[in-house]
């Protein structure tokens, strides 16, 4: 997701400048990246909270514009108050469209497990993960659809493709699973239990079936060898 944000260029110039300037909504902010020259300057801070609510969903990559020029950036730093939890500033890296970013990208689970249903609980080992890939196929989120997912089963990140895009664990790692409860495991063992003892009375009751057939088959042939 790509989100327009205006900033205007600063300089603190007497002591408590910074500090009147967070009262008056104001956000200091940096700019830096590719050996450019460090711009300091400022965001409303109205308009940054809806970058921030944006954030909380999914990966954001911001258009800053400063003085009729655009700059494409990633956010790299978000300070805050400790103790208000204020917002005090914000770091902004300006970043090329031809070079490969990292990002820390969220996942969301959707649809409906059968394994629930059956009794399973669904268990996400992962909620966001990082990838590297070039601003434009960089994906605001990752949906994992868990639609197919049965008891005891697990998505990993090799499950979910994405063209163009790394990702920085291994594909291996596991995304989301279903674990199997004692109480069902309890549950389904006795009907596994007599699934395998009806199994093997049939696989008996062929086998005798094959047995009487070659006795008749031998009866047979000895029969026909008397009348010879």
């Amino acid at each position: 997701m790509i989100v327009n944000l205006q900033a205007t260029p600063y300089t603190a110039e007497k002591k408590g400048d910074v500090k009147r300037m967070r009262k008056d909504g104001k956000l200091p902010a940096v700019l830096y990246g590719h050996k450019e020259k460090t711009q300091t300057i400022y965001i409303e801070k109205n308009e940054f909270k809806k970058v921030l609510d944006a954030l909380r969903k999914e990966a954001v990559t911001v258009n800053l514009s400063i003085k009729n020029k655009e700059y494409l950036c990633v956010i790299k730093a978000i300070q805050h108050n400790p103790i208000t939890d204020e917002l005090l500033h914000i770091d902004f890296q300006h970043i090329h469209k031809s070079e490969k970013i990292k990002a820390l990208i969220p996942i969301h689970i959707i649809g409906e497990a059968p394994g629930v249903k059956q009794g399973g609980i669904l268990d996400q080992h992962l909620h966001e993960v990082v990838v590297k890939c070039l601003p434009a196929d960089m994906p605001s989120h990752i949906d994992v659809d868990v639609s197919n997912l049965e008891l005891g089963q697990t998505i990993h990140l090799s499950d979910v493709e994405l063209p163009r895009v790394e990702y920085e664990l291994s594909s291996e790692t596991p995304i989301v699973s279903i674990l199997v409860p004692r109480a069902v495991a309890a549950e389904a063992k006795p009907a596994a239990e007599k699934e395998e003892v009806a199994e093997e009375k049939k696989e008996g009751e062929e086998v005798k079936e094959e047995a009487k057939e070659a006795e008749k088959t031998e009866e047979s042939e000895q029969k026909k060898e008397k009348k010879e």
